[in-house]
């Protein structure tokens, strides 16, 4: 499965082997335009800001997801903790540099 997530944070019991590699803005294009996603988007931020430098619309779910061996997500997260967790899901006045994009990959799980 493919996956588009605003944090690399391996849940509770995720043991296994990752890999997570950096993306430039062109890769996220074309990786989110490859084909089928489901958005595991926590934050209007985060989907605001992929679908300004892409076209391609993002839902908001925060649903957790597990990695299963082969799926891969695609990550969009800020660089920086915000020093006060309220603002999160506010919009923000960040800068398109401040923003990681990567993309993790599950190898196996133990």
């Amino acid at each position: 499965m493919r996956f588009v997530m605003n944090s690399a944070v391996i849940p509770a019991g995720g043991f296994g082997r990752y890999e997570y590699l950096p993306l430039s803005l062109d890769d996220m294009a074309t990786w989110l335009r490859a084909g089928p996603f489901t958005s595991r988007v926590g934050y209007p931020e985060t989907a605001r800001f992929i679908e300004r430098m892409t076209g391609v619309a993002v839902a908001i779910s925060r649903e957790a997801t597990a990695l299963a061996p082969g799926d891969e997500a695609l990550v969009v997260r800020l660089r920086y903790r915000l020093g006060d967790a309220g603002l999160k899901g506010t919009t923000l006045d960040v800068a398109d540099d401040d923003w990681e994009i990567g993309l993790l990959r599950c190898l196996k799980r133990n």
